[in-house]
């Protein structure tokens, strides 16, 4: 059977200018889960990555944008 199993979306650029991707993949066990991933740029800078996230998690941080009056 073919199933996706993980996808990725560029949502732009950090405050420094780095590429950020989020990637929605299904785990070992089945969960659902999120990485937010910011690229390194040059040698002296490294690649970071935020993973664990649920769905629920990702829906949380835009609703706090609204909470905080930041559309």
């Amino acid at each position: 059977m073919t199933e996706i199993t993980s996808q990725t979306v560029s949502i732009g650029k950090d405050a420094y200018g780095r590429p950020v991707t989020m990637t929605r993949r299904k785990n070992y066990d089945g969960k659902i889960l999120w990485e937010i991933k910011t690229e390194a740029i040059s040698q002296r800078d490294d690649t970071q990555r935020l993973g664990g996230l649920s769905d629920d998690n990702v829906r949380q941080m835009t609703q706090a944008l609204d909470v905080l009056g930041k559309k």
